[in-house]
């Protein structure tokens, strides 16, 4: 069983695009998950709104996480997005449920909301499962995360 509070943690403190991006898990539960973004500068695009593609990531990072919950390794194989308004505001905030699970492939639907609560986003992300098996980094002494028992990536 995968441990959903290491899962979390692990998402929001490695290195890489989410980090990066702003992007923090904060809700994290087996088929479900919930995240958000602090819209800065870095975050619009030039008519000083949402950049489609923060809205996209905030969708493939959400369903991503829907989905691994089920302690399966993935990858996005397909995603149908729906940008139905603009992102203003200071903070957007996105959801994601799995609804079908099947054998090698998985349906995640996410959704992201501004700051008052109004739908901009609706999307369908498909994935394809790589492996039966999610084996999480370990923290190690030095505070940083490393692959568990010598392998190379968690996916």
């Amino acid at each position: 069983m995968l441990d959903m509070d290491l899962f979390k943690t692990y998402m929001n403190e490695s290195e890489g695009f989410n980090r990066h991006n702003g992007i923090v898990f904060t809700v994290v539960e087996e088929g479900y998950c919930e995240c958000e973004v602090d819209m800065g500068r870095q975050s619009l695009n030039p008519q000083g709104v949402a950049h489609g593609s923060l809205l996209f990531a905030l969708c493939d990072c959400v369903t991503g996480m829907a989905t691994a919950t089920t302690g399966r390794s993935m990858l996005t194989q397909s995603a149908n997005i729906h940008y139905l308004r603009p992102g203003v505001g200071g903070k957007l905030k996105a959801r994601s449920r799995l609804i079908k699970n099947g054998r090698t492939t998985a349906l995640c639907v996410g959704e992201v909301f501004d700051e008052n609560g109004k739908l901009l986003v609706t999307s369908q992300f498909e994935v394809f499962y790589t492996s039966d098996t999610l084996t999480l980094p370990q923290k190690g002494e030095d505070g940083k995360w490393h692959p568990a028992d010598g392998e190379g990536r968690w996916i």
